[in-house]
C-alpha cells in the first residue's frame, strides 16, 4: 500500500459483495449487541480469518513458485500468476483494518511498497551477489514483497513468457515468496489468540485491562480512522497518483494489470469491516450498533458502500490504460469513496456519542 485480474473476475467480485448479508441484528434479534461482542467478532471472524487465509494464499504462491522453478514452462508460470492475483484478495482486503501489528512492525512496507525499483531489481539480478533468503530479507523494502514478485512472474505489460525467466530470476523467485510467506506467517501470529502476546488479547480487552486501548472508545475509533483511512488511500494516493501525473508505472500492480481489482477488495473490506463478514463467516458488527440507533445512518453507509463498488467496476480496462481513457469514470469512483468518508466521518461521531465507557 506504501507508494514506492482478481483471481476471480471483476463481475463475480462485484456479485459477492453486492450479496453480502444485509444484517438486521440477524444474530439476536431480542437482545441488543453489545460493544464487546463488536470486538471480539471483528477480532475472530473478520481479523484473524483474513489474516490466515493471507498465510494460506502466500503459502499456495510459495508452492507454486518452487514448482515454476523446477519447470519453468508457461503451465506453471500461468500458475503462479494465479496464485499472484489470488493472494492480493485478502492482503487489500486486509487493509480495510491498517492497524496493530501492520504498521507497528512495518509488515505493510515490508511486503506492499511499490512501484518498483526496477532498474535496482535488474541490477541486483545481473549482479554476482547470492539471492538466499538471508539475502532478500535485508533489502530495501522497495525490491521484495508483492510488486518485485509480480514484476517478474508478469514483465512489462504482463506479457511474460517462462524462456524469458533465467536462472538468476527464478532463484530471486523462490527467496522473495519464501520472504514474504514469513513475514505474512509472522503477521498472522501476532493476532492469533493462541500465540503469546497476540494483539487479539489487547482489542478485546479494550477498557479492561488492554495497554493499548485505555476504552473501548479507544478500539472503535481506531477501526473507523482504517476505513477512513482506506478511502482516503484510494481515492486520493492510489488513484489520484497515476491520474495526475498522467504515468502508469506508478500505478499499483500495473504489471499484472490489478489495479482496480485492488481497489475494489479495499473497500469490500471496509464492508467487511461494518457488516462483521469475511468469507462464509459473519458476527455482530459495527452495523449491529448503528442500526439499533440510527437506521438512516446505517442505510447511508451501506448504500454509499455499495455505489463505491459499482463506480470502481465502471473502470472496465485496466488502471494504466484508463488514466488516459476513462478518466470520467475515475472522477466519478473518486468522489463516491469521498463521500463513503465523509459518511465514515460520520461514524466516528456516531461513536463518540454512544459509546462511553
Amino acid at each position: 500500500m506504501k507508494q514506492l485480474l482478481l483471481f476471480l473476475t471483476v463481475g463475480s467480485l462485484f456479485w459477492i459483495a453486492a450479496c453480502k448479508p444485509d444484517k438486521q441484528n440477524d444474530i439476536t434479534t431480542d437482545i441488543p449487541v453489545t460493544e464487546q461482542q463488536v470486538l471480539d467478532d471483528f477480532a475472530n471472524v473478520i481479523v484473524n480469518p483474513n489474516y490466515q487465509d493471507l498465510q494460506q494464499k502466500a503459502n499456495e504462491l510459495r508452492l507454486a513458485v518452487v514448482t515454476l522453478n523446477a519447470s519453468c514452462i508457461n503451465s506453471n508460470l500461468y500458475a503462479a500468476q494465479s496464485a499472484w492475483r489470488a493472494i492480493r484478495v485478502p492482503w487489500e482486503q486486509s487493509e480495510g483494518f491498517l492497524f496493530g501489528p501492520v504498521e507497528d512492525y512495518n509488515y505493510d512496507p515490508a511486503t506492499d511498497s511499490w512501484p518498483v525499483n526496477t532498474i535496482e531489481l535488474d541490477s541486483l539480478i545481473a549482479s554476482n551477489n547470492t539471492l538466499t533468503l538471508a539475502d532478500i530479507d535485508s533489502l530495501q523494502d522497495a525490491l521484495r514483497g508483492y510488486h518485485p514478485i509480480e514484476y517478474l512472474l508478469f514483465g512489462v505489460g504482463g506479457s511474460r513468457d517462462a524462456s524469458e525467466l533465467s536462472v538468476r530470476k527464478l532463484q530471486y523467485l523462490v527467496s522473495l515468496t519464501e520472504n514474504l510467506y514469513n513475514v505474512v506467517t509472522q503477521l498472522r501470529n501476532d493476532w492469533d489468540p493462541n500465540q503469546p502476546n497476540n494483539f487479539t488479547a489487547q482489542l478485546v480487552t479494550a477498557g479492561q485491562g488492554s495497554v493499548r486501548f485505555a476504552t473501548r472508545k479507544d478500539a472503535f475509533l481506531t477501526i473507523v480512522g482504517a476505513m477512513e483511512h482506506i478511502c482516503n488511500e484510494v481515492a486520493n494516493a492510489k488513484m489520484e497518483d497515476p491520474l495526475v501525473a498522467l504515468d502508469s508505472s506508478i500505478v499499483e500492480s500495473q504489471y499484472a494489470h490489478n489495479a482496480t481489482s485492488d481497489f475494489t477488495n479495499n473497500i469490500v473490506g471496509l464492508q467487511n469491516v461494518y457488516m462483521g463478514t469475511y468469507g462464509s463467516g459473519s458476527g455482530h458488527c459495527l452495523h449491529d450498533l448503528v442500526v439499533a440507533k440510527s437506521t438512516s445512518l446505517d442505510n447511508d453507509i451501506k448504500s454509499q458502500i455499495s455505489i463505491c463498488i459499482a463506480g470502481l467496476l465502471n473502470i472496465d480496462t485496466n488502471y494504466g490504460l484508463a488514466i488516459y481513457t476513462q478518466q470520467g469514470q475515475i472522477f466519478a469512483a473518486q468522489q463516491q469513496i469521498n463521500i463513503l468518508h465523509d459518511k465514515l466521518d460520520l461514524l466516528k461521531q456516531f461513536v463518540e456519542t454512544n459509546i462511553t465507557d
